[in-house]
């Protein structure tokens, strides 16, 4: 299980695939490649079409399961081998095919939950914390939906306690937890360029302290220069990636769809 979410760039691949199909046929590769590997690096040098597995979909009216060969799902996929070649001109400037496609791993490590609050601004007296509190108070994102969640045991977090921050405010403490967090980037539906701008201001891929003025004036510019350093662990990675493709859908003025 993962969270998905594409950069909704219309190209080719998106225009004659539609974004929803895309994804599904990119999640299938993704699937059976991965898992060849895994059995190739166990030894296991079986033909794809050998390797049977029990495939479970996971739907709101109840699971599905059926029997295919890896096999099977690189068929399944083969209709992405059409569109490929114009990832080659990517609007968006990814350098690996359907890089406007990534995913998020279920459950999220603890460490990761961690490695995402401690990029929020160390104090309100900043671009970001103002925006932040103001944020907090017009939308009233309270964390409930990640809660029920965390709630459910460990299949989407690992640790069954949310993370926090907490700051002094002119009207008193303010608090942030990683439930609420989670709630702003992945369950509001799709993520707005304006939306996916604060948010990358509020997790430091724009500095924290960015003048105003520079937000508004120099925008262009700040998103084209902004930048999340890779991470060596890729579990903290594939939150990386979704930190920087914020930046991208803000500068390109285009949404972030998110399928968790």
């Amino acid at each position: 299980m993962a969270i998905d979410y594409v950069l909704a760039v219309g190209c080719e691949p998106q225009r004659v695939l539609g974004t929803e199909r895309l994804v599904q046929l990119n999640r299938t590769r993704i699937l059976a490649r991965s898992m060849l590997a895994h059995m190739r690096e166990d030894g296991d040098a079986r033909d794809p079409r050998d390797i049977e597995i029990q495939l479970t979909t996971r739907n709101p009216g109840g699971d599905s399961a059926r029997g295919v060969t890896l096999a099977d799902l690189l068929a399944e996929a083969s209709p992405l081998d059409e569109v490929k070649p114009a990832c080659a001109s990517c609007p968006a400037g990814f350098t690996h095919d359907f890089g406007c496609h990534r995913r998020i791993r279920y459950p999220v490590p603890e460490r990761v939950e961690e490695w995402l609050m401690r990029r929020l601004p160390t104090s309100l007296a900043t671009t970001a914390g103002v925006f932040l509190v103001r944020a907090l108070g017009d939308f009233g994102w309270d964390g409930a939906p990640t809660a029920k969640l965390r709630a459910a045991g460990t299949t989407y977090f690992e640790s069954r306690v949310a993370y926090g921050v907490r700051w002094q405010g002119d009207d008193g403490v303010i608090e942030l937890s990683a439930d609420q967090l989670f709630q702003m980037m992945f369950l509001v539906g799709p993520l707005e360029p304006a939306h996916c701008l604060m948010l990358a201001l509020f997790t430091g891929v724009i500095p924290h302290d960015v003048p105003l003025a520079e937000l508004k004036d120099n925008r262009s510019r700040l998103l084209a220069s902004a930048e999340v350093a890779p991470e060596p662990d890729p579990e903290i990675e594939q939150l990386a990636a979704f930190l920087r493709m914020l930046a991208v859908a803000a500068r390109l003025e285009t949404k972030i769809l998110v399928d968790g």
